[in-house]
């Protein structure tokens, strides 16, 4: 019983890892979305590392779970210590989610913002080459001085 309660508090210890990087990430993006940018495949890299991480703790509970050790009646000390560290799991995915959510909400307003200020930009280059004189032009008025 023992080694599956330290697994789940293992498995818990990563999910607050991943929920850590989630919540840095965010706080980049929102005050510094330049750099949480340039930082995004690190970001992902680091996600999929700690996702590997909670996969492989997630089959050592479900290879415990099916063990000896729990194949029978449980106490209510353990269903309840096992209760516990499934609220604290289900308290950090619900954390994560949230803040899934608002990242993948605020890389889209970055994105659309980059669009208006490329169309913005290209209108400018436009405008900017109605005003310029064609080479043609510039040789025609040089050969009339």
């Amino acid at each position: 019983m023992q080694k599956l309660f330290k697994l789940l508090e293992t498995k818990n210890y990563w999910f607050k890892k991943y929920l850590a990087a989630n919540e840095a990430f965010h706080l980049v993006l929102l005050h510094e979305p330049e750099v949480a940018l340039d930082e995004l495949e690190l970001f992902y890299g680091n996600r999929e590392s700690l996702l590997k991480i909670i996969e492989d703790l997630e089959m050592k509970v479900q290879k415990e779970a099916e063990g000896p050790a729990w194949a029978g009646e449980i106490d209510s000390a353990a269903r309840t210590r096992v209760h516990a560290y499934v609220r604290e799991k289900d308290s950090y995915i619900s954390r994560i989610v949230t803040l899934d959510t608002d990242i993948i909400k605020r890389m889209e307003v970055i994105r659309l913002e980059g669009l208006q200020k490329a169309t913005h930009l290209a209108k400018g280059k436009k405008a900017l080459a109605k005003f310029r004189s064609n080479a043609n032009y510039n040789e025609r008025l040089d050969k009339k001085i």
